[in-house]
């Protein structure tokens, strides 16, 4: 078997599919910004904590942005994109857990005014939570544009009070009877636009051009079990889980997958689907796939949470407690819920988001893959 380096190191894959088709095979190609390796080993357990970001927020006080742990060491300050190193006294300094901004810094930040407003600005406001207030939104780079990563070494005595990966080799035992024998397996990831890895700097062919986080789970699996794990995703940005449903017999019976990566929620809850039609809709999934297949297992992903000031915000927090209602053996679930509410006790919703409403950055994505991943290995 090929060392993890070189496998996790051989390329961004570029999926060439139709719905309902898995390829045998899969064209790698990369751009070498980033080290995957490191960018897929967990959070909670790094030595290193390597290119978190933290958006540097500006309010009456001060103009600053926060870590999750508290750093003994900062090994780098840079812009998302790598291509700008700041100074260390000139440009940022770090007290307490947050990075500070003196006078004359050349590090973006955002006036915490200019989050939440009042009169919409055309082309980069949505709808806010409460009556007459607005959101500042863009689907470009613009948000990732103005967070910075910071590398670093965190304080020994850190702790992590978040959801914790364990493996579920019991509780997928055919997925992971094919994972140690090196037999062929299956992934389909179904779900929305999440799961298509919108507004991860891969999708938005901006450096450092990391995949999307279904990718990044290919490429970890990949180094621990061979090349033998194909993969597609038949994701459609906007969809709900009773569409996925519906449209289960088009874009997921024909491929026969042996694990199926369910990341339906965020729609549904900005909608205020009730848990209930939601449990059902995404049971529907599970049944139809089963019914053909009853080998298949899944994987259900509890989704991350929508910006609290913005009108997606609204039952997205209460499906997990839904998806748990639907385990058993052949079908676990991904906390991720869990994971941001924990993050979201340490960090702005600001440091870790691509469009400022309901979609993840490179950071928030990478905390998919590394959970995701974590079930899956020995």
């Amino acid at each position: 078997m090929l060392s993890k380096h070189i496998l996790l190191l051989c390329g961004l894959l570029s999926i060439q599919m139709s719905y309902g088709q898995i390829p045998d095979t899969i064209e790698l190609r990369w751009k070498g910004i980033i080290d995957l390796p490191t960018y897929v080993e967990p959070f909670w357990q790094a030595d290193t904590i390597t290119d978190e970001t933290t958006q540097v927020l500006k309010n009456e006080n001060d103009v600053s942005g926060t870590l999750l742990f508290k750093a003994r060491k900062i090994l780098s300050v840079r812009s998302t994109d790598h291509s700008r190193t700041f100074v260390e006294g000139k440009d940022w300094v770090y007290r307490h857990g947050r990075i500070y901004l003196p006078p004359g810094s050349a590090v973006p930040f955002i006036k915490k005014e200019d989050l939440v407003y009042t009169i919409a600005k055309p082309g980069w406001s949505m709808t806010g939570s409460k009556p007459g207030t607005f959101v500042l939104f863009s689907e470009s780079p613009y948000f990732t544009s103005m967070q910075i990563t910071v590398t670093y070494l965190p304080a020994k005595n850190r702790t992590w009070k978040g959801p914790v990966p364990v493996s579920k080799k019991n509780d997928l035992p055919n997925t992971f009877a094919k994972l140690i024998n090196k037999d062929s397996l299956k992934i389909l990831f179904y779900g929305n636009s999440i799961e298509t890895g919108r507004n991860s700097s891969g999708y938005l062919d901006r450096a450092p051009y990391m995949p999307s986080w279904p990718e990044l789970i290919i490429h970890r699996l990949r180094a621990e079990y061979g090349p033998q794990i194909r993969f597609s995703n038949a994701s459609v940005s906007g969809k709900m889980a009773v569409w996925g449903k519906e449209e289960t017999a088009n874009r997921v019976l024909p491929a026969h997958p042996d694990l199926v990566i369910i990341g339906f929620g965020m729609n549904d809850g900005s909608a205020k689907i009730s848990p209930d039609k939601y449990r059902e809709d995404i049971n529907g999934i599970v049944t139809a796939v089963t019914a053909q297949d009853p080998q298949a297992e899944f994987i259900l992903i509890a989704p991350m949470l929508p910006n609290p000031d913005a009108v997606q915000n609204g039952l997205q927090p209460l499906y997990k407690t839904e998806l748990d209602k639907l385990a058993r053996k052949g079908i676990v679930v991904a906390d991720i819920t869990g994971v941001h509410a924990e993050l979201l006790k340490h960090k702005s919703y600001q440091d870790m988001t691509g469009n400022n409403v309901n979609h993840p950055n490179d950071y928030l994505a990478r905390w998919y893959a590394q959970f995701i991943t974590g079930l899956l290995l020995p």
